[in-house]
């Protein structure tokens, strides 16, 4: 547990972000994923607890898809 502790307080991140992987942002990897999870979430909704955070901080989470 003291490793969990002293990871919690630390400032600068131990992993390190490859920033070449930004090129993608905007593109959709998996589309055949991305459709069957829209589609799961339609059908069931977000968590209780995701929803209550959202209406908390003013977003429209009910109507947002994955990968939009």
């Amino acid at each position: 547990m003291k490793i969990i502790a002293e990871l919690k307080k630390r400032k600068i991140p131990i992993v390190r972000i490859d920033e070449s992987l930004n090129k993608y942002d905007d593109i959709v990897l998996f589309p055949d994923k991305l459709e069957k999870a829209n589609k799961l979430l339609g059908k069931v909704g977000l968590p209780k607890q995701w929803m209550d955070s959202a209406k908390d901080s003013h977003s429209c989470a009910e109507t947002a898809t994955i990968g939009e």
